[in-house]
């Protein structure tokens, strides 16, 4: 694994990004590579028509449907939209949730009985769920000073509601997107 001191977030091959170590380094700008990891995960979108969103692209972990496109931007649309409560929450009382008392200690099963909240949503609609969560969480998160952020009850749900959650994204979904690539 290598540092993540030198890498062009926008750039680097996506598999070195994830098994980079440092991202909650002090001298790592967090805001300019949550803004960076953004980029990238929106660029991904582009061009995309409507059908392209409903593909598979990964196997359910909880062994429900193949998840789409859309259902990859809109899970994490939808987390982002639950991080604004929670986070805000622990900004302001200092006790941060434990997976436990948010989703029972089974992600996979809370993630594939979420997939209803999205269900017959438009890509355009998700597209800009997706922009608006986003907008919404970031003022509530620039409300947790940089050291909390860094610590490690924090960083979970900061980084992970943030720019964490879309490299792990971006690890299923830029491969799928190379491989269509490939094939048209």
């Amino acid at each position: 694994m290598g540092d993540l001191a030198g890498m062009d977030i926008r750039r680097a091959p996506i598999e070195e990004l994830r098994q980079a170590r440092g991202w909650s380094k002090p001298e790592r700008d967090f805001w300019a590579d949550e803004a960076a990891m953004w980029a990238r995960f929106t660029a991904v979108w582009e061009g995309l028509d409507d059908a392209a969103w409903l593909e598979p692209v990964a196997k359910s972990e909880a062994g429900g449907p193949d998840w789409s496109f859309l259902d990859h931007v809109a899970h994490l649309a939808a987390w982002q939209e639950m991080a604004v409560d929670y986070i805000g929450r622990a900004a302001d009382t200092g006790v941060w949730p434990t997976d436990e008392e948010v989703v029972g200690g089974d992600f996979d099963r809370f993630n594939e009985d979420q997939r209803a909240e999205w269900a017959g949503r438009s890509p355009e609609e998700v597209r800009a769920w997706a922009v608006v969560s986003r907008e919404r969480l970031l003022p509530v998160a620039r409300t947790v000073p940089l050291e909390t952020i860094r610590g490690e009850d924090a960083w979970g749900w900061v980084f992970m509601s943030l720019h964490g959650h879309q490299l792990d994204h971006l690890g299923m979904l830029e491969p799928w997107l190379a491989r269509r690539r490939v094939a048209s």
